[in-house]
């Protein structure tokens, strides 16, 4: 289904907004950190008796959001066994597409939110604007500095591809701010270097 490019430019501002908020300034990121900061309670799978674990998993294999009630705060239940969920690498972008979900306030299944939120998870691992600025293009670099798995790195190439045919090295007003909390002083040296 086809979906705006503002909605993916929206989850793109919202990821900046997040990394300034809450200090978020270096990579690989660390899910489990973010979600600290965020107040967000993180549950692997692995921590409940294997009966409530196959309940789990009936509900989702990779994992799932739960919104804060009066007595708890939000929770993401994850899949931590990696022989189940596919890599390491989709298991972090799993807990950042729920993180999503906690952030958005969704409170359906609809198939925009998870397009959606499979976007933010993915361009929270590794933002496309930090990827033009240094020019980061090599697959096996991005899956290394930014711990994603290889299927992962090769959709985000693609991406970065598909952005530089468009609109070449151009950046947009709502990076720039996330591009400043990451390079700081380094930030006038790489935008003239990657302009030129």
């Amino acid at each position: 289904m086809y979906r705006s490019g503002e909605n993916y430019d929206k989850m793109a501002e919202l990821v900046g907004q997040i990394y300034i908020d809450y200090d978020i300034h270096s990579f690989p990121i660390d899910e489990k950190e973010v979600c600290h900061k965020m107040g967000v309670c993180l549950l692997p799978y692995s921590e409940f008796p294997i009966e409530e674990r196959e309940l789990l998993k009936k509900k989702s294999l990779s994992g799932f959001y739960v919104p804060p009630t009066y007595n708890s705060p939000p929770m993401i239940f994850f899949n931590n066994n990696i022989d189940e969920g596919g890599s390491e690498g989709n298991m972090r972008r799993n807990i950042f597409h729920e993180i999503r979900h906690y952030v958005c306030e969704d409170t359906d299944e609809k198939t925009e939110n998870d397009d959606l939120a499979d976007y933010f998870g993915k361009y929270f691992l590794a933002p496309i604007s930090y990827l033009i600025a240094l020019n980061i293009t090599n697959i096996n670099q991005i899956v290394a500095d930014f711990a994603v798995d290889y299927d992962m790195a090769t959709y985000i190439v693609k991406n970065l591809r598909n952005r530089r045919n468009r609109y070449g090295d151009t950046l947009f007003d709502y990076e720039k701010p996330l591009l400043k909390h990451l390079l700081k002083s380094q930030y006038d040296d790489v935008i003239c270097q990657s302009h030129k």
